[in-house]
């Protein structure tokens, strides 16, 4: 069940897009454990009972590899944008702690590895050394690894799972590069700021419902259901 205020719509495309797909999953009367994610960023899109659990803030503050609840506690267990940023070596004991906590579902989000994504993401981290930026998620991407569907089944032999895909990375590169600059005389940054919220208008007006399909060379991301 899907809630949406005139504000959200001026979003970045990256962060409405995983939300309101992940929320379109979520039935209203469902509680949810967000794992990894931000306060009052799931709910923004969901109408459900929504827990967050971070290491820095949240309902709960943990490590998502060691959730502080008992098993089958919540109907839904999220996690959007989170696995990239574990090392391989601990995916798959994240994984099963979310399967342990949820009674229903899970639904997780992640950049898809593909190898022309990983060297995309290389490139694009390279140009930002160069120009003197850090980008601290963008350098965990590159060397941590984004999972790929393969190394995501391969945690997963014997459950019900589907993996869905959207949006393709070289318009969400070029997106990125656009939001990370900034203009040095002071009034037309500030046009640049509203041409930025234009173009997020427009993604996710647009774009967005015609962005979820099959896996493709260009694939931005996937969705991973998990049914129990």
């Amino acid at each position: 069940m899907i809630k949406m205020r005139i504000n959200d719509l001026l979003l970045p495309f990256d962060v409405y897009e995983r939300h309101k797909r992940v929320a379109n999953y979520i039935d209203k009367k469902n509680k949810v454990l967000d794992v990894g994610g931000g306060l009052q960023s799931l709910s923004r899109f969901s109408l459900a009972k929504i827990t967050v659990s971070n290491i820095d803030a949240g309902d709960i503050i943990a490590d998502g590899k060691s959730l502080p609840v008992a098993d089958q506690s919540f109907d839904v267990v999220t996690s959007i944008d989170v696995l990239e940023h574990i090392a391989k070596k601990d995916r798959q004991k994240f994984i099963d702690e979310l399967l342990r906590v949820a009674k229903k579902k899970i639904i997780l989000s992640a950049p898809f590895g593909s190898m022309e994504h990983i060297e995309n993401e290389k490139k694009l981290l390279e140009d930002f050394k160069k120009k003197k930026k850090e980008v601290p998620y963008l350098s965990e991407h590159v060397k941590l690894g984004l999972p790929t569907t393969d190394e995501i089944s391969s945690y997963l032999k014997g459950k019900r799972f589907k993996i869905l895909y959207s949006g393709d990375f070289r318009l969400m590169t070029f997106i990125f590069k656009i939001h990370n600059n900034e203009l040095k005389n002071p009034r037309l940054n500030k046009l640049f700021y509203w041409f930025k919220l234009f173009i997020n208008l427009i993604l996710n007006l647009v774009y967005y419902p015609f962005c979820f399909g099959i896996k493709h060379k260009f694939t931005n991301r996937f969705y991973l259901i998990i049914d129990k």
